[in-house]
């Protein structure tokens, strides 16, 4: 079992409502995964979602157990970038809209191209974070795939007489890896697969038919391990547009066209709560909602009308959509876009990687902030040995610094501060590096000693070092005046036993000097000749 597949998988609507998903034989489910999450709720099912309490009362929080425990080998994660793909799952006798994967493809592709925007609904992503960094504005249209295998047979009942086809959960993750072998694709905790299928399919979480498209759900995410146990995140969309209860909410407008405006709708519902909480151990509130279940019933105000007359609240790389609002903690409220009302601050500190050896290049994360920032800054210092006393060096003020000779018996580490609309923090420092050690260089030849010959055991020094190291050691056998060396395999430790083969020959050892800023090698000086 891989380092997810410890999770119990559950489901999160109306509240909670216990499911567990079924096992099954397919690739897909061979390893517990993600609870199902975020359901866009069925207008038929009676939920409290969307309905806001006392301010604050709704507050989604971090999960502090297991993920910010430091002994936890399994810490939550949020996608502080992101890459989306497209899987258009359509067999033979089935149909979309005409503009359905046009429409959806440039949906995703704006998303992406407005990256940074503090102008639409994903901006309020942009205030979560977790243990580790902050969740970027940077999303990536990886592309789409148009699948037309048949179905498997029906795997569930939804109970819609205009449903010819039911897919489970566990059918769904089979198809997704499928597509994945089919196409090279690959999950991980930055990317994310959209399974969209066509009108007259349903779906249900599982085989007992409870909850499913025409009673409970209208879209969900979730998530599963693969063979090689890397997360793979989805979302199921079904085909919102013709579904009963999955359309039409107060307040939501039909911009581009009344079918697919309704799935692209729930497609940012899930795109933003996979952001926010990819795994379900993330941004919950405190009855297991997720940022867009709060606000699943609330447009807010439009920005304008569309050609077509009907409103929409979204412009996004020029194109108008309608779409859900999500909750922001801070103002406790529902938000079209968010502009932080306060300087970051915060949350865990910079985090330095790379060797601490001359000539070797530190990198700096950027640490973990509130209030979303809008860029950062760097400054690297020199410490003591002890990691005290430590003063700017001169220049060294981006994310990366190449350690020079002058840091050599030194620490380093780098100050971080954060900045956004409202004003900039205080500065962060990384914890301190190891001494920063130099090149290994030999300043005195090693020796041997022993009696060389056959059967009788020979032993080498390291020699002399500028610096702490690492040594390892490579006997050569060479010819009788030292010439043509060549090494002895497997006599690889500071010892050698002459054997038959090294008689009439000189002996010597290759040692190898490895520290933190590289490697270097030197020479014994040679035996006598072996008899």
């Amino acid at each position: 079992m891989g380092r997810l597949g410890v999770r119990l998988t559950h489901l999160f609507v109306l509240g909670i409502l216990a499911l567990a998903v079924t096992a099954s034989n397919g690739a897909a489910a061979a390893s517990p995964g993600a609870p199902i999450l975020g359901a866009v709720p069925h207008a038929g099912a009676q939920h409290a979602l969307g309905t806001l309490a006392a301010a604050g009362a709704n507050d989604v929080f971090l999960q502090e157990s297991p993920c910010l425990l430091t002994s936890s080998p399994d810490p939550c994660w949020t996608m502080r970038t992101n890459t989306t793909y497209a899987i258009y799952w359509i067999p033979s006798g089935y149909s979309v809209s005409p503009n359905y994967q046009s429409l959806i493809d440039r949906y995703l592709s704006d998303v992406a191209t407005a990256s940074g925007s503090s102008t639409n609904i994903y901006s309020v992503a942009t205030q979560y974070y977790d243990s580790t960094a902050s969740i970027h504005y940077q999303s990536t249209f990886g592309g789409s795939y148009v699948d037309t295998s048949p179905f498997p047979v029906s795997g569930c009942d939804d109970g819609g007489a205009q449903d010819t086809e039911c897919l489970t959960d566990v059918q769904l993750q089979t198809e997704l890896q499928n597509v994945l072998d089919a196409t090279g694709w690959h999950g991980g905790t930055d990317t994310m697969f959209f399974i969209l299928t066509p009108d007259h399919v349903g779906s249900c979480f599982d085989g007992s038919d409870q909850e499913c498209t025409t009673n409970t759900f209208c879209a969900y995410h979730s998530g599963f391990e693969d063979s090689s146990s890397a997360p793979v995140l989805y979302a199921n969309q079904p085909y919102d547009g013709t579904i009963s209860g999955c359309h039409s909410r107060a307040g939501e407008g039909f911009p581009n066209d009344p079918v697919v405006d309704a799935t692209i709708n729930a497609v940012s519902h899930e795109h933003i709560e996979t952001i926010t909480d990819p795994w379900g151990d993330a941004w919950l509130d405190s009855g297991g909602d997720e940022i867009a279940d709060i606000c699943v019933t609330k447009f807010g105000t439009p920005l304008g009308t569309a050609p077509n007359g009907q409103p929409y609240n979204q412009l996004i790389n020029g194109h108008e959509y309608s779409l859900q609002l999500e909750y922001s903690n801070e103002g406790s409220t529902c938000l079209q876009q968010y502009a932080p009302t306060a300087a970051p601050s915060t949350v865990a500190a910079p985090v330095l990687s790379g060797a601490a050896g001359a000539g070797q290049q530190l990198s700096s994360s950027e640490g973990s902030w509130m209030h979303a920032p809008s860029g950062y800054a760097y400054q690297w210092q020199r410490c003591s040995a002890a990691g005290t006393g430590c003063a700017d060096v001169s220049g060294a003020t981006a994310a990366t610094y190449q350690l020079t000779a002058a840091d050599v018996g030194d620490t380093v580490r780098a100050e971080v501060s954060a900045h956004n609309a409202v004003g900039t923090s205080p500065v962060v420092p990384s914890a301190p590096t190891e001494v920063v050690v130099d090149v290994p260089v030999e300043t005195g030849i090693p020796s041997v000693s022993g009696v060389a010959a056959v059967g009788r055991t020979l032993t080498t020094t390291a020699g002399s070092w500028n610096t702490p190291a690492t040594f390892a050691y490579q006997w050569l056998r060479c010819a009788a005046g030292g010439t043509g060396c060549a090494p002895i395999s497997g006599a690889i430790s500071a010892t050698h036993t002459a054997v038959a083969a090294d008689s009439g020959h000189r002996l010597e050892a290759l040692i190898t000097a490895t520290n933190a800023a590289g490697t270097a090698q030197g020479l014994s000086r040679t035996s006598g000749v072996v008899v």
